[in-house]
């Protein structure tokens, strides 16, 4: 199994960065601080400098589907910068893989059910949706550039559109937390103080597929050691999930036994963007050893949050 030699990882110091770093410890993982990606000049002179067999580029502006809305430029404007200085360096000094790690917020807001689970040809079937639609475009503008650098360049390529994320190590209690970290924050809140209910924004009724940040950093160990595919992946759990039985099981697995509320105001965001990975289990088999169970993957979730996060 590859142990990173002659990777580098933008955003290592992130929640996928640290996580991917465990499993490839040789790699060059950068923080921010090792390196700005905003600054073109920099970047290049580091890429000439470095000349990685493998970059694999995680690092973006992310953010919960508050920030989404209120920092709606601010989101565009910096992964487009980050993402273009990085494509033009590896345009001059060409890797033997490049692996971007995209999102599913790139596919369309709303198809016919008949589409769903949706596959990797479905990303330009309509808009993303408008709430988080700037950080979409984003991801769409670095995949449509992967494509471009393999096309007129050879940069080969292996791009991921990982499903929405968590697990030990990710943002808690915070606006940019991923709606699971923030599920896990408040009940365990109201668990300790007796509280006999939580209330969250929207309806509940939104699906989605929540994939542990471990099992996304063993496939991306997988690919890394293997070709690269010059082609698209959807890297996604089997089961969909409300987002109302998702608070009910990590109040399950938080043994919290008060109501859970969902108070209708505020956005749902995206209905549902469940997607399928046949493409990606034919490529790499080894997706289908992977898969870590949602109930199994809260519960360590929740251990590794009891134990460095929550108050004592």
């Amino acid at each position: 199994m590859h142990d990173g030699t002659g990777v580098l990882i933008t955003g290592g110091s992130g929640f996928v960065g640290r996580a991917v770093a465990r499993v490839l410890p040789r790699a060059r993982a950068l923080a921010s601080r090792d390196l700005d990606l905003t600054d073109g000049a920099a970047v290049a002179s580091r890429i000439a400098e470095w000349r990685p067999e493998v970059v694999l580029h995680l690092a973006a502006r992310v953010g919960g589907i508050t920030a989404n809305i209120a920092l709606q430029a601010d989101f565009l404007i910096d992964n487009l910068r980050i993402d273009a200085n990085l494509m033009a360096a590896l345009r001059a000094h060409p890797p033997r893989h490049f692996i971007p790690m995209l999102s599913t917020c790139m596919y369309p807001d709303r198809l016919a059910d008949s589409y769903y689970p949706l596959d990797e040809t479905r990303v330009e079937d309509g808009p993303p949706p408008p709430t988080n639609a700037a950080y979409a475009a984003a991801k769409r503008a670095l995949w449509y550039g992967a494509r471009a650098l393999y096309a007129q360049y050879g940069v080969p390529y292996t791009a991921l559109i990982p499903a929405n994320l968590y697990g030990p190590g990710d943002h808690y209690g915070s606006d940019n937390s991923h709606f699971l970290a923030a599920a896990i924050t408040k009940i365990e809140a109201a668990r300790r103080s007796g509280a006999p209910s939580v209330s969250f924004m929207g309806t509940g009724r939104a699906l989605r597929q929540y994939l542990l940040v471990d099992d996304l950093a063993r496939l991306v160990q997988e690919v890394v050691a293997g070709p690269a595919h010059n082609a698209t992946f959807n890297v996604a759990p089997s089961a969909c999930h409300t987002i109302a039985d998702l608070t009910r099981a990590v109040a399950d697995a938080s043994a919290y036994s008060g109501e859970i509320l969902f108070t209708g105001a505020g956005p749902d965001g995206q209905y549902r963007k469940d997607v399928t990975c046949e493409r990606l289990r034919s490529a790499v088999p080894a997706w289908s050893r992977i898969e870590t169970p949602l109930i199994e993957g809260i519960e360590q979730t929740l251990t590794w949050y009891r134990t460095h996060v929550a108050p004592r």
